[in-house]
């Protein structure tokens, strides 16, 4: 608005200085005039700029668009972002704050998909510290520390980055080598704080604004997707509840009834039919087997709500519970006192547990098992180990060698990768079998 007043103001004043002859009059004329011919090139330049960027967020979004889930969406817009900027690497964190998790995908150029991880609380400080706009740009060498990048950061409603101060934590560089990194930072509904890196992108002012566009437009569709997911988790959970519950109250209840009368029938039958007692003695057999599996079926409708100071106890509990139905001689035996784990990994391992004492119950013929929890250097360790009949293969079996040759508890396989841990296997055929679960303690708190 201010550069049109001017432009008329010069124009009237060049008209009036030719009209009375003068040859400032024509000198101010053609300064006007290429003034005006320089701006308009500019403006034109910039429009052509904006329209790219529209075109460039309008690609991403038809990508995001028809995603299912959150990590579809994030992948998409990783591997968009990525070939846009034409950039190494991207680092996205999200913490939720109600939740109080941290979560983190990183994508780069050699790497075929984002890969998930779930930061540590003290890792806040890390990502999320602290700076004057909610975009900004750095450039410079990381590694020769915060005092020698050059920062320049946007406001909301600026196009043209303007140079800022402040401290980059050295936490990050250490963390983080890049010539440049772009950051955008947003908060969505008063739960989450995001904050997106884009490192050795070319930087500058229109990088800056695309990547700017790309969060705006992205971040509410990505969350979204988060809260739809929710919604169903919670309906699925309270419907799974609401199951077992009934399970547990008819079922179960009816079944238990049966089996006590079976016993009666038995054992009346046994004095005058050996035969009719052998016969009835399979049914009670039977019958314990299916009460066992669904009181299996009910603990996995219900997922279990534990923390890291709670899952010693829960699996000690849950190591009692199993002995107490089954008659399989069980121990739990923890070697430290406390470790640290988000809820869900906490969950999650509580279901491993749970699925390998189920496999134990129903495969293997052991007489006792053992649970054990420890800390070797840099890990927290989880073992399962039944003297039962083993696995269909002798040895020590890493994650890998399951992978290849398609070997092991399936399920406690994907469990186990959806945490971030590495799961091995040892089987002696006709001695037993030891299941391990092994979580590295710098990406797990």
């Amino acid at each position: 608005m201010i550069w049109l007043i001017a432009f008329a103001l010069g124009w009237t004043l060049a008209i009036v200085l030719v009209a009375r002859g003068g040859a400032a009059g024509f000198v101010g004329l053609l300064v006007v005039t290429v003034l005006s011919a320089a701006r308009i090139g500019t403006l034109i330049e910039e429009h052509r700029h904006l329209r790219a960027e529209a075109i460039a967020v309008a690609g991403i979004m038809e990508g995001v668009g028809p995603a299912g889930t959150v990590r579809e969406a994030i992948q998409t817009a990783c591997r968009e972002l990525l070939t846009l900027l034409d950039a190494r690497a991207i680092l996205l964190i999200a913490h939720d704050r109600v939740g109080g998790r941290i979560h983190s995908w990183q994508a780069r150029t050699d790497m075929p998909a984002a890969r998930y991880t779930e930061l540590p609380a003290s890792d806040e400080t890390t990502y999320l510290f602290p700076a004057p706009t909610e975009s900004w740009y750095a450039v410079g060498r990381a590694n020769a520390g915060a005092n020698r990048l050059q920062i320049r950061g946007l406001q909301r409603d600026e196009v043209r980055a303007r140079h800022v101060a402040f401290d980059v934590p050295e936490k990050f560089l250490a963390a983080h080598a890049f010539q440049s990194v772009l950051a955008v930072s947003a908060s969505f509904g008063g739960q989450w704080q995001d904050r997106l890196f884009v490192f050795d992108a070319k930087a500058g002012s229109r990088s800056l604004r695309l990547l700017r566009a790309v969060a705006t437009r992205t971040g509410p569709a990505i969350h979204t997707l988060d809260l739809l997911g929710q919604l169903g988790s919670r309906v699925g959970a309270a419907a799974r509840a609401r199951v077992a519950r009934e399970l547990h109250d008819g079922v179960i209840q009816s079944l238990i009834g049966l089996e006590m009368e079976v016993e009666v029938w038995r054992r009346t039958a046994a004095a005058g039919d050996p035969s009719a007692g052998e016969r009835l003695a399979h049914i009670q057999q039977v019958l314990r087997s299916e009460i066992l599996d669904l009181r299996d079926l009910m603990q996995q409708l219900k997922p279990p709500s534990i923390d890291s100071a709670q899952i010693l106890e829960y699996l000690a509990d849950l190591v009692g519970r199993f002995q107490q139905q089954t008659g399989i001689v069980a121990h739990f035996v923890s070697e430290i006192d406390e470790l640290s784990l988000s809820p869900r990994v906490c969950g999650e391992l509580a279901r491993i547990v749970q699925e390998a004492l189920v496999n134990v119950r129903k495969h293997s013929g052991a007489r006792t098992v053992l649970v054990r929890v420890s800390a070797p250097k840099g890990y927290w360790k989880f073992e399962i180990d039944d003297d039962g009949h083993g696995f269909g293969f002798a040895g020590r079996h890493s994650q890998a060698d399951l992978e290849i040759g398609r070997k092991g508890p399936v399920v406690i396989k994907e469990r186990v990768r959806s945490i971030g841990g590495t799961l091995a296997v040892e089987s002696a055929p006709g001695q037993g079998a030891r299941v391990e679960i092994w979580l590295p303690r710098e990406s797990h708190g």
